[in-house]
């Protein structure tokens, strides 16, 4: 009787000391909350000094053709190195037919019955382009301020680019003279003189290419104007393609010194609309000279200047862009100021200065 009652009593204690080792074992944590994500660090932002174009639309197909070309502007200048549209060179071969009848800058008729052998060539530009197809031995006077090609420095210069020196162009016995602007003219043909006045291109560099192709036509020397007019407008046409799908780029202020300026229907209006840069000098007719107050109210984005300084040190100009980043561009006047056949290097290096991301 007394195994049976102390065996019940080991399994009750047993049952007991079970309860108390789980009710006194150490109760499980709750997990710990996990720690926030860290901020993420944020990537550097390049500031540029200029602005891209607006928000492009979808990107063109791309050009397949990328080769060094080079040009046919016969200058040392060397190879331009770009996309490009290529100048298809026709088998078939342009022929002038004389005689050639040229309609002048007041609409009347000049007959040629044989191309000039003798030219005095008052315009720089005119100059350029007669040596650019290869009749540059036809010119024998032109004016002091001619410069390029170096060929030009053995022609005898008969003045300046306002006075003329009519008794010596005489006596060098031209079969033409050739002017951009009417002074001259009455007192040449009362000498006996054959004289051509055209204007020179001041409103929309795409003209140059027909200027080209008249003194091809003048020299005889068609194809080689047909070369070069093509190459022209093929550069242009490129430019117009890589900024096709942008609606605008940032705002301009040319300063060709005291602060005048270039309105849009200028040489220079047209090329800023080539650029798709927006002038800030939109409302001026030709040239005109804008005040401080304006250029800083208009806050251009892009300040060219072919003399920079004038600019930095103006205390009035402290707070502009271009300004402050030190990102004035200085033009190179010898393109830009000429409407030759260089005229298109100097649209180029505006576009790969203000695009570059762009342009290479």
């Amino acid at each position: 009787m007394i195994r049976p009652v102390f065996l019940l009593l080991t399994l009750s204690l047993t049952l007991i000391l079970s309860t108390v080792s789980c009710t006194n074992g150490a109760v499980p944590e709750s997990p710990k909350l996990a720690s926030p994500a860290p901020t993420p660090i944020p990537i550097p932002t390049k500031f540029y000094s200029q602005t891209m174009p607006a928000t492009p639309l979808p990107a063109p197909t791309p050009l397949v053709n990328t080769e060094e070309i080079t040009s046919p502007i016969n200058e040392n200048v060397g190879k331009v190195v770009h996309d490009t549209l290529p100048v298809e060179k026709s088998s078939e071969k342009i022929f002038v037919k004389f005689p050639l009848t040229i309609l002048d800058r007041e609409e009347k008729p000049l007959t040629f019955t044989e191309p000039p052998e003798r030219i005095v060539v008052y315009d720089a530009a005119a100059v350029e382009t007669i040596f650019a197809i290869g009749q540059g031995h036809r010119i024998i006077g032109t004016h002091s301020w001619v410069s390029y090609p170096e060929e030009s420095e053995k022609i005898e210069k008969v003045g300046d680019a306002f006075n003329m020196d009519i008794e010596r162009i005489v006596a060098l016995d031209p079969d033409l003279v050739f002017l951009f602007y009417p002074t001259f003219k009455q007192e040449l043909e009362k000498a006996g003189l054959k004289v051509l006045l055209l204007e020179s291109v001041d409103d929309d560099l795409r003209k140059m290419a027909n200027t080209f192709r008249i003194w091809g036509q003048i020299t005889n020397a068609p194809n080689e104007a047909e070369l070069l007019a093509k190459d022209f407008e093929n550069r242009v046409m490129q430019i117009e393609s890589i900024l096709a799908p942008y609606d605008s780029g940032p705002s301009v202020f040319q300063d060709v010194g005291d602060l005048w300026t270039p309105g849009d229907n200028t040489l220079m209006g047209s090329v800023f609309n080539l650029l798709k840069l927006q002038n800030i000098s939109h409302d001026v007719a030709n040239y005109g000279q804008l005040s401080p107050e304006v250029i800083i109210d208009r806050n251009p984005q892009i300040l060219i200047s072919s003399n920079p300084d004038s600019i930095y040190q103006n205390s009035a100009f402290q707070e502009l862009l271009p300004v402050k980043n030190n990102s004035i561009f200085k033009s190179n006047d010898d393109y830009l100021s000429i409407s030759g056949p260089r005229f298109i290097l100097g649209v180029e290096e505006l576009a790969l200065e203000f695009y570059p991301g762009l342009f290479k």
